[in-house]
């Protein structure tokens, strides 16, 4: 299959990229304020997320604001490509590539100042789906498909996947590409399985990849380090700059 051309434009000092130019425009009315707001999802200093409108139709906007909120992680935006321009390629490659389980991400936005990124917004598709407990087996079909082609989900819990007329949509992922080894696959599965599913069969051969990334789960499950994140989050709510 012929691969997809990424586009971008520059519009009042933002950069726009999408793949279809009707995105573009719609983009262009969303830093305009010309849309209507239907419901918030989700507003809190590390995200926002809501359902608008556009031309009688809607869509999903979601600001990731930690990328930019948080100092080492602004930092890095000097670096990389930052989180909604890497979901726009990876998971528009993905859906390409035939996985078209995805929520389509439409356009992306980022305001850059000095090279690092200090705004930026996603614009999804609007998926009416809703999370069922009773699709988990599906759902860990579909991640293995994706693990198969090289790819991991990075959160992989049921609060992540919607199900639409009887079909697994998948959202709130960057879609990287794994590089060491299966490492991340296995951290994919364990977290689903002792965050959301006990009862769940693991799919995998358990090699070194495994047992690492278990340990990095449990790890990160220590009282003390729990209590060390729930500080820092805390402090950052307060304004510090950590």
């Amino acid at each position: 299959m012929e691969k997809i051309k990424l586009k971008k434009e520059e519009y009042q000092g933002y950069k726009i990229y999408f793949y279809e130019d009707k995105f573009d425009e719609i983009c262009k009315k969303i830093l305009n304020k010309e849309f209507k707001e239907i419901i918030k999802l989700k507003d809190t200093k590390r995200n926002f997320v809501s359902v608008i409108e556009i031309d009688n139709k809607k869509y999903v906007y979601k600001e990731p604001r930690n990328e930019y909120r948080i100092p080492q992680r602004k930092l890095m935006t000097l670096f990389k490509k930052g989180e909604v321009l890497t979901t726009l390629v990876n998971v528009n490659n993905l859906i390409n590539m035939g996985f078209d389980e995805f929520i389509k991400p439409l356009g992306a936005v980022v305001l850059r100042n000095k090279g690092m990124i200090c705004f930026s917004f996603l614009l999804m598709e609007y998926c009416k789906g809703k999370e069922n407990r009773n699709y988990l087996e599906a759902i860990i079909e579909v991640m293995k498909k994706i693990h198969k082609a090289g790819y991991y989900h990075g959160d992989f819990n049921p609060g992540n996947f919607l199900i639409e007329n009887g079909k697994v949509r998948i959202l709130d992922t960057q879609c990287k590409k794994m590089y060491f080894g299966n490492y991340r696959a296995h951290y994919d599965m364990i977290t689903m399985k002792y965050d959301s599913y006990a009862e769940m069969i693991y799919p995998y051969k358990k090699n070194i990849f495994y047992y690492f990334a278990y340990f990095i789960k449990r790890y990160k499950r220590l009282k003390f380090i729990e209590k060390i994140g729930a500080l820092k989050k805390r402090l950052r709510d307060k304004g510090w700059k950590i």
